[in-house]
């Protein structure tokens, strides 16, 4: 396996599993929920501060992550209210969606084109002749924004809804599998697009320009 594949299997095991396992296990040790959520919630925002010492150097949604964390810790410890940390994801997902859907008017390309080009980097010309060139193909990163803003707005509503109407112990794991449910639909429909509009297959093959 590369190098790639364990950094990511790494971080979805920090940042998905650990969160979920460690809420039940500190459960099961007579943690309160509180508690079990503040602690439970702590792996993903210290693979953030690993990955900044590491590399010296700290990206926008690292810090996004780690601001998240601890606005609804602090804001928790406060209230004493477990039911503000279940709904930390919806925090993301909604500030995900907003900035993907003001993307669409603020800034000259939307997020979702902005992510393609970092996720190919060896790409970047290509990918920007082909959205100078092609309608087809800034419609679809425009339609994509929609998607995903859309769908962040609506995981949002799903995860506060279930935050304040089922029972807490309920909830870490139906969340999190409410939330890899839609990130695969989102994907799904991604590819769907990306596949009917046909760009990215010439993007992907055409060569890089020799510098």
């Amino acid at each position: 396996m590369g190098k790639d594949f364990r950094s990511s299997a790494f971080a979805l095991v920090i940042d998905v599993g650990a969160p979920v396992g460690g809420y039940y296990l500190l459960r099961a040790f007579g943690v309160v929920p509180v508690w079990a959520l503040v602690l439970s919630g702590l792996p993903p925002a210290l693979r953030v501060l690993y990955t900044a010492v590491t590399r010296r150097r700290v990206d926008g949604m690292g810090l996004f992550v780690l601001a998240i964390v601890a606005v609804s810790v602090v804001t928790t410890l406060l209230t004493g209210d477990a039911r503000l940390l279940l709904v930390r994801n919806a925090w993301f997902s909604s500030l995900a969606g907003v900035w993907l859907l003001a993307s669409l008017v603020v800034g000259r390309r939307p997020v979702t084109y902005e992510a393609a080009r970092a996720l190919l980097p060896g790409k970047g010309a290509q990918l920007d002749d082909a959205w100078e060139q092609r309608s087809s193909f800034r419609r679809l990163w425009r339609v994509l924004a929609v998607v995903w803003g859309v769908g962040g707005l609506l995981h949002s509503g799903v995860s506060i809804a279930m935050a304040y109407t089922l029972p807490i112990d309920d909830v870490p794991a139906l969340d999190t599998v409410v939330s890899i449910a839609f990130f695969v639909l989102l994907q799904v429909v991604t590819q769907v697009l990306l596949v009917r509009e046909g760009s990215m297959r010439a993007v992907i093959r055409r060569p890089a320009p020799v510098r």
